[in-house]
């Protein structure tokens, strides 16, 4: 009786986890989100090519602010339609040409999961992280959550490399001031549009 007991126990965690959405939860429930961020990129070899930490903001619609802190400071912009990035070691600000975010993680970063097509659904379980997978035409994202928050982000970049996003000290639905999202550079870098 014990045995059967644990067994149902377990098929009903399984069956609550894969029915159960965080990161629906998470995102229906976010407006606005600041945290830190610690980013490592691998080689198809699982060899460290790159760290870099920061932190990002973003507010819905369509507001993101990227900051690379180390080791170059890196400022990738999103205010509606217009994405710069901003490097100051090279004093320059070049606006991208990218207007389809479907395939990149901001889309699934900036907009609800109740206006998405495609919902990221539950995928695995490991260290414990509920990871969720997020299929686009051309690359897939995962995104961990732990205690119902976001915890990470992993994809496979067109390069083949392994992109790891960490995040902590995240503030959920904080007042951002509009000012966060302006370009304001210094006069002397060079405009690249």
């Amino acid at each position: 009786m014990i045995r059967l007991f644990i067994i149902a126990s377990s098929l009903w965690v399984n069956t609550a986890l894969s029915e159960r959405n965080q990161f629906s939860e998470f995102f229906n429930s976010v407006e606005s989100l600041s945290a830190n961020f610690s980013q490592t990129v691998y080689d198809e070899g699982y060899n460290l090519l790159s760290s870099t930490t920061g932190n990002f903001t973003f507010q819905r619609p369509q507001q993101l602010r990227w900051h690379t802190t180390q080791p170059n400071e890196q400022i990738l912009l999103l205010n509606n339609d217009k994405l710069w990035l901003i490097d100051t070691e090279l004093e320059q600000a070049v606006l991208q040409k990218t207007k389809n975010f479907t395939e990149t993680p901001l889309y699934w970063l900036i907009n609800k999961p109740s206006t998405l097509k495609k919902i990221p659904k539950f995928s695995h379980q490991a260290g414990g992280i509920d990871w969720y997978l997020a299929k686009g035409n051309t690359q897939s994202v995962e995104f961990g959550f732990q205690n119902g928050l976001l915890s990470a982000i992993v994809l496979i970049n067109n390069l083949e490399q392994t992109v790891s996003v960490s995040f902590d000290q995240l503030d959920i639905n904080p007042s951002i001031t509009p000012k966060t999202f302006e370009l304001t550079i210094d006069p002397s870098f060079d405009i690249i549009k």
